[in-house]
């Protein structure tokens, strides 16, 4: 299974304008088999100590794990007068998130978010940053067809100004479909009352009707308790430490059956962080001229 770490494939050798040079970025992993590298290492030291302190399926991050995912903030919009909450998380540079789409959707089935704003908290759930989300782009406003598919329930963010809280962005691979034990990383739907950060274990699997899969279509189902979690949060392969999938409970459930979701990388998020990423690289390359 080829994993695509921290999409820093995307950029030139000075990926996301020499914060990878700061030791902030996430390190490359390029195959499933391949000798752990350091971001690997130090997400293997989290996960020890997330194992020891563990009383059940869920609980709350210790100071090392704040550090490993503080790249995991959270991005509060208002849609037609109403504020609505989902988590996100940078990839490949600190000005670049991904969320889900369908927190965002409108009544006409647009999504259209207005003073949108991404929030960092740490480890006694005090907000440490605020800043201005300039642009979002959904898989379901920018391809025909795809609104209202789970599969495609994609959001691509972009900062006005790079998170300086963020020790790392998170790397984030395809997901090969097997069965593997995940961890999940996420914000309460409601953040103003609980602004802490929450991991939760279990295992994500694909669902198949007459032994047929459901993936492209749903995305692949998992039994993380997410009870009250913000759709939007990263579910990291604990084996390596990269994100395979994104959490969502789709707003439009088939069967009307609300399951449990993780929806993978397709075509559409990776060309459009591409994209992003090529374009923060440019801006970067002006301002010096």
């Amino acid at each position: 299974m080829l994993l695509l770490a921290g999409l820093a494939w995307l950029a030139d050798a000075d990926a996301a304008s020499g914060l990878c040079q700061e030791g902030r970025c996430g390190s490359a992993i390029s195959d499933a088999t391949a000798t752990p590298d350091r971001g690997t290492l130090d997400f293997a030291a989290t996960r020890r100590l997330s194992a020891t302190g563990a009383t059940g399926r869920r609980g709350e991050l210790s100071s090392q794990e704040f550090f490993s995912f503080s790249g995991v903030g959270a991005i509060v919009c208002t849609v037609n007068g109403e504020q609505r909450m989902a988590t996100a998380f940078l990839v490949g540079a600190f000005d670049i998130g991904v969320t889900v789409a369908h927190t965002f959707e409108g009544p006409d089935g647009t999504v259209a978010p207005e003073n949108c704003i991404y929030t960092s908290t740490d480890s006694l759930g005090q907000i440490r940053e605020r800043i201005t989300v300039t642009s979002i782009k959904s898989q379901w406003a920018t391809e025909a067809g795809a609104a209202g598919h789970a599969a495609k329930d994609f959001a691509v963010i972009r900062l006005s100004e790079p998170s300086n809280y963020a020790q790392r962005t998170m790397p984030m691979g395809k997901f090969s479909g097997a069965a593997v034990s995940v961890l999940m990383i996420g914000f309460r739907s409601d953040m103003e009352s609980d602004p802490m950060k929450s991991k939760s274990r279990g295992t994500v699997y694909e669902r198949k009707v007459n032994g047929l899969s459901l993936a492209s279509l749903e995305g692949f189902t998992h039994d993380i308790d997410a009870r009250g979690i913000a759709a939007g949060s990263p579910v990291i392969d604990e084996r390596t430490g990269v994100i395979i999938g994104i959490h969502t409970v789709p707003s439009r459930p088939a069967a009307g059956v609300v399951r449990n979701t993780m929806i993978t990388m397709n075509d559409w998020l990776e060309q459009t962080l591409r994209t992003e990423m090529q374009a923060g690289d440019e801006k970067g390359a002006n301002s010096n001229l």
